[in-house]
């Protein structure tokens, strides 16, 4: 650390976890950074946090939220939502554009931030819709700082119209000339509504007739398709909850050719099987579908071989009166995941499914690093003083009347947990502390850093 810098204060005593590793050593902060790591950087006259016993992880990066603001603001909204971050250890956020109205437009992306700036208690980014007819409009809500653009290509939350090819091509290669990631909700729409028709048709309306009527081939059939175009369109491209063991082939197969993509998974889809149905029915409805076990097991497979990416939690409030409907084609799709995240994977990390680092991999370096968020993902010099506090010995069991959405309603409800967030630091501020959310919203928006339009590509 240089003579003349000098700390706001030391974290000393604790294990800092990074994507390769884990080290014994100090962190000294100031101005909202990281100003170095390393061994004895405490000094007299500097403030200390002791954190002997425990871990320090950079703040999780979730890069897969819906936060329900503008227009659905009984389900959730950037307040609350953001709390539930900051509960959870995840000090970043990037909201989805599935809004009324959905974010398409520049217009609309500028309204959206003005609506929610001064709300969040985190840090957040967000997309712009990659729509029907919104090429023109890709390149405006760039300027404006957009993390990047989802595509839905399978109906979800606000029945937005699904692109046809022409038209996602389009929106692909105005992406590409923006130099931003377009992350993809990979499933056949026409097939899902064939498939849904039939099933209403035959009377069925039970939890388990949204697994049957989104079969895993509409989601190779998609990935297929959009890895195809987007290679051609030279275009940054992320497969949002990829969820079947046929899917993450697919996609190994087109990387073994040359295809360029990365690929998430979900919390929900590495810690439910299609057995959950039995016990919680149309909760945890999601699109796509919860799936059997030995699709859980190959995402574990993949995450273990470095096959995925990222695991995000597609937060998706609802309700608890909508959460309660037991017409699965009248019940909607997802639920509260952002808060939960962390201690379910350091639980797993405690039976050995995957490690901390692993987490730290998934959940904060990739995710900062494919959306080319330069502040985010370390605990390095430079980087934002984004960390959690982490105890991996604590036992408990998960609550959800401890939990900080608008609607509480969990599947985790009653799970046993092993480790427990402790602190969460926003740019080297405590903003959550066992159980209690500290000052006021303090989140900035973060933006991508993009190359030049004049650079080449």
């Amino acid at each position: 650390m240089p003579a003349s810098s000098t700390p706001d204060y030391v974290v000393t005593g604790a294990t800092v976890v990074s994507h390769d590793g884990r080290h014994r050593h100090d962190i000294a902060v100031a101005d909202g950074k990281v100003l170095a790591v390393g061994d004895g950087l405490a000094a007299d006259g500097v403030p200390t946090l002791d954190a002997t016993g425990l871990l320090v992880l950079p703040g999780l990066v979730d890069m897969h939220v819906h936060l329900r603001e503008p227009g659905m603001t009984e389900k959730e909204d950037f307040a609350s939502g953001t709390r539930a971050a900051a509960a959870g250890g995840v000090t970043t956020v990037v909201d989805m554009p599935n809004t009324k109205p959905p974010v398409a437009t520049a217009e609309r992306y500028r309204d959206k931030l003005e609506l929610v700036r001064g709300k969040a208690y985190v840090d957040f980014g967000l997309y712009g819709m990659l729509d029907h007819d919104n090429a023109e409009e890709i390149a405006g809500m760039a300027e404006l700082g957009a993390m990047g653009f989802k595509l839905f290509m399978g109906q979800t939350t606000g029945d937005n119209r699904c692109p046809n090819d022409a038209a996602i091509f389009r929106g692909l290669e105005a992406a590409a000339a923006a130099d931003l990631v377009v992350g993809v909700h990979a499933e056949n729409d026409h097939l899902l509504r064939m498939f849904g028709d039939r099933l209403r048709e035959s009377g069925r309306k039970d939890p388990r007739a949204h697994l049957e009527g989104r079969p895993a081939f509409v989601e190779v059939e998609a990935v297929t398709r959009i890895i195809t175009m987007a290679t051609e369109a030279g275009t940054k491209l992320h497969i949002h909850h990829l969820s079947t063991a046929a899917g993450l082939n697919r996609v190994r197969d087109l990387r073994a050719q040359g295809h360029r993509v990365t690929i998430e998974t979900l919390v929900a889809h590495l810690f439910l099987d299609d057995s959950a149905y039995d016990d919680y029915g149309n909760l945890i409805k999601l699109n796509p579908p919860i799936r059997p076990a030995a699709d859980v097991e190959a995402l574990w497979a993949g995450i273990a071989r470095g096959d995925v990416d990222i695991i995000a939690t597609d937060h998706a409030p609802h309700t608890a009166e909508e959460q309660a409907e037991p017409d699965v084609w009248q019940a909607y799709g997802g639920f509260i995941g952002v808060e939960t995240m962390l201690p379910l994977l350091l639980t797993a990390a405690a039976r050995g499914r995957l490690t901390i680092e692993d987490i730290v991999r998934l959940c904060c370096y990739r995710p900062a690093q494919r959306w080319s968020i330069a502040s985010k993902g370390q605990l390095a010099p430079g980087f934002d003083a984004d960390f959690v506090l982490v105890d991996p010995t604590v036992e408990s069991t998960l609550d959800a009347a401890g939990l900080h959405s608008k609607h509480t309603v969990t599947p985790y409800h009653g799970w046993p947990l092993t480790g427990s967030v402790l602190a969460t630091y926003l740019r080297g501020q405590l903003v959550y502390e066992k159980g209690d959310i500290i000052g006021e919203p303090a989140g900035r928006q973060v933006m991508p850093a993009r190359r030049p339009a004049t650079a080449a590509s």
